[in-house]
């Protein structure tokens, strides 16, 4: 069966000289793992074309009895490939959680879309792009049916990661902020891709982030360790 859609790449694994196993997105299908293979002189520019978050179209063919698909063509939509390293790392983190977290090989348009509203929202950003990871793993639980309640306020001013949600006390410090951190932690709540802006120290992004992929981690079993969260918080150490 030979299909033609849209997709996002999540990741590339060097398979032998001149072929790939690509993971993809794909508007039609969801989540699949496709061959790409190329000349030994056209590796590197195959490879490119296979960055994290790039969007590509494609033609696929598809066999029930193969975990891995052949792929007909393949061409270039949108190339996520920046100049700006912020940009860079976070496009790699984002790819490795949505890689990490959807296991359903199924079609799901507004997922998709979601996707892609994420990619052009990194394309666009400037100043606010420290913040987005952070918007994005807020909207991300939502689609995936665990969404964090913005409740805070006198009574409820400290957030706890077990619960999702601002209790009026606190628990202990691996599941809960502090009276600072939770009033960051719910501006940032309340802000979208368009309006992320919000200027909170590093080290209260980092125990933000951390305590989000704990959230994860409670909800679901399919998020294990995100290696580029690593890079990601050295380069953020900077600004």
């Amino acid at each position: 069966m030979l299909l033609k859609t849209e997709a996002i790449v999540l990741n590339r694994i060097k398979y032998t000289d001149n072929s790939f196993v690509v993971n993809l997105y794909s508007e039609a299908i969801g989540k699949i793992s496709v061959l790409a293979r190329t000349s030994a002189r056209k590796t590197g520019q195959k490879a490119n074309m296979f960055a994290p978050f790039n969007i590509i179209q494609t033609e696929l063919r598809l066999k029930d009895t193969r975990s891995v698909q052949g792929m007909s063509y393949c061409e270039l939509v949108k190339s996520s490939i920046d100049s700006d390293i912020n940009k860079i790392c976070i496009s790699q983190f984002i790819a490795e959680v949505i890689m990490k977290m959807v296991k359903e090989e199924e079609q799901n348009v507004k997922l998709y879309n979601f996707f892609k509203e994420t990619i052009y929202a990194i394309e666009t950003s400037n100043e606010n792009i420290v913040n987005l990871h952070i918007i994005f793993l807020k909207e991300f639980a939502r689609h995936l049916g665990f969404a964090i309640t913005n409740n805070y306020c006198n009574e409820t001013p400290y957030f706890n990661s077990r619960e999702g949600m601002f209790l009026p006390f606190f628990t202990s410090e691996e599941e809960s902020f502090d009276q600072q951190l939770s009033l960051a932690f719910s501006t940032i709540l309340r802000a979208s891709y368009q309006t992320c802006n919000t200027s909170i120290p590093y080290v209260y992004r980092k125990e933000i982030i951390r305590q989000m992929l704990e959230y994860y981690k409670i909800h679901t079993e399919n998020l294990s360790e995100i290696k580029s969260l690593k890079v990601l918080n050295e380069i953020f150490s900077k600004d």
